[in-house]
């Protein structure tokens, strides 16, 4: 336990490194040279996030040994990086990643017929997203990202089109994954590999690039027979079929970043967490010291066996006390006193610290009689919100290389129909859709997305301002018909008809018709604002016209 706490010490993590090699592409002749030196960066981040998993699962040896009392050892961890995760996951990623239109104006020519089958077309790229399970194949990607700081997922043409989904989604472990990037200002991605390992001890290479995909076995040590000692050999060989073409044209591993640093979401704070943790075990040993107090005795004996050694005392046993003269037995435990509510008060206070620091809100709502804005403040809402935005704009590349594969292997894919809308997808035609707290506010969304529809707005750009439904493109899809009817009734309605003094009023009081009461109407009620900035006002206007100048 000694040397893992002075292991554990000494372990400092900066975030993953990125792996950069000279060469401008990888082919048959510098591919073991390339993987040879890409494996050494690797097996450094493969040792970091393997001490990330294991911190995120409860593997958290204290930061130092009990040295008084080594009987009574107590070790708790806390586990808050585990928290954090969790949260994570459910706050960044809870709702599942989907696609819609980007617009119906763009730089492919277009008219109305197209326009709406790429809608329909995007319905079907999440229909096929949903078919390869994207909700849960997501949540493993996210675990990885989040403790890891970094992610990979993979999409494959699918051998046999079996009407459902052209594509294969594939979440991959980054402990057996890594993207090779060349050393230049553009840090072009020139390579994908991933791997494996058999039980006898064989690693498998899978290495993609534009052009191929090759196969590799091994690069082991083996025993040189002269001098008996083992020597590295390159014995590096490709399988049968390495280096067939690559039919996407394009590296089908996409890697994912949870920050520019490739941090983890707890990795800053493991120093905090550390202490934390040492914390809770002290206040764990000082209970069970107090339970089992030592006892101190003055001017008394223990009986003694047939050795003549002291008995040691036992539960509902007496002890014999012999009085010398001038003085007086004496029998108490022997503790210390410490103040346990200043100790719960300062680990209460360390662990909301940490989580501060690592932007999750606090479970427990402060109280008073604040309004929501300022309790989502207090409890660290808002800093969530805000970290999640930046998160969400860094995985923002990702989602759009994933997209950019699965529309290439749908239009690589023999069996489609020649009609159908999905092979009038481009890459500038998607784009990945981040939904958090989709009810917030329900009335106020209702109501802007009803105003924006009265007003002209093309219904689907609505619904995504808004931020309401989880899958836009299908709810657009479903009720694309409607919405483009309506407006074109309130278009004809304002052309035919004769424009009076009435209508005017009626048609101004009718602009103001909206689905319910939201915020908005707080402000004319207001004694504070504009109710009461209107009636002063009035107010003085009265009293100038009676001649008086003050209130």
């Amino acid at each position: 336990m000694s040397t893992d706490k002075q292991e554990k010490i000494s372990y400092t993590l900066r975030g993953r490194r990125r792996i950069y090699v000279d060469d401008d592409h990888v082919d048959g002749d510098n591919l073991f040279r390339v993987l040879e030196w890409a494996m050494l960066t690797h097996a450094q981040n493969e040792a970091d996030m393997q001490f990330l998993i294991d911190y995120e699962k409860g593997y958290q040896p204290l930061p130092r040994s009990k040295t008084v009392r080594p009987d009574i050892d107590i070790q708790v961890n806390d586990n808050v990086a585990n928290q954090v995760t969790v949260f994570k996951c459910g706050y960044v990623w809870g709702n599942t990643v989907l696609y819609v239109h980007r617009g119906n104006k763009d730089m492919q020519e277009s008219d109305d017929e197209s326009n709406r089958k790429q809608d329909i077309g995007v319905t079907m790229l999440n229909e096929m997203n949903e078919i390869e399970y994207v909700q849960y194949k997501q949540q493993e990607l996210a675990r990885f990202v989040e403790i890891c700081g970094m992610g990979y997922m993979m999409v494959d043409v699918r051998p046999r089109y079996n009407g459902l989904s052209a594509f294969e989604l594939i979440t991959l472990d980054p402990r057996n994954t890594f993207c090779i990037y060349k050393n230049s200002a553009r840090e072009e991605v020139i390579a994908g590999v991933t791997f494996r390992r058999t039980y006898y001890g064989d690693v498998y290479y899978t290495v993609f690039t534009p052009e191929r995909r090759f196969e590799v076995l091994n690069l082991v040590s083996i025993v040189d027979e002269t001098t008996k000692q083992r020597k590295e050999v390159n014995i590096w060989r490709e399988l049968d079929r390495s280096g067939d073409r690559n039919p996407l044209g394009m590296i089908p591993i996409v890697e994912f970043e949870r920050a520019p640093d490739r941090t983890g979401c707890f990795e800053r704070q493991i120093s905090d967490m550390d202490a934390l943790n040492a914390e809770v075990s002290d206040f764990a040993n000082t209970i069970a010291q107090t339970t089992q107090e030592i006892w101190w005795g003055n001017d008394f004996s223990l009986p003694v066996d047939e050795n003549g050694k002291p008995k040691p005392p036992v539960g509902g046993q007496w002890v014999m006390t012999n009085t010398i003269s001038g003085g007086k037995p004496n029998i108490k435990p022997l503790h210390s006193t410490l103040e346990l509510d200043g100790v719960q008060r300062n680990i209460e206070s360390k662990r909301n610290l940490i989580l501060q620091k690592c932007y999750v809100p606090l479970q427990s709502e402060p109280g008073g009689g604040s309004t929501g804005t300022a309790m989502s403040m207090s409890s660290g809402w808002a800093a969530a919100e805000s970290a999640a935005a930046m998160e969400e704009r860094t995985l923002f590349k990702g989602m759009m290389e994933v997209a950019n594969l699965e529309i290439k292997c749908i239009h690589t894919t023999v069996g489609l129909d020649e009609d159908s809308p999905l092979l009038t997808l481009n890459p500038s035609d998607v784009l990945p859709k981040f939904t958090r707290n989709k009810t917030y506010d329900l009335v106020s969304k209702v109501n802007a997305m009803v105003t924006m529809i009265k007003s002209g707005i093309n219904g689907r750009a609505a619904m995504e301002t808004v931020d309401l439904f989880p899958d836009v493109a299908q709810v657009w899809a479903d009720s694309m018909d409607v919405v483009t009817r309506y407006q074109d009734a309130i278009i004809n309605r304002a052309e035919n008809t004769y424009v009076s003094a009435y209508t005017k009023r009626e048609d101004a009081q009718n602009s103001q018709d909206r689905a319910g009461a939201d915020t908005s109407d707080q402000e004319e009620n207001s004694p504070i604002t504009q109710g009461f900035v209107q009636n002063l006002s009035t107010v003085m206007r009265g009293e100038r016209r009676n001649g008086s100048d003050t209130l």
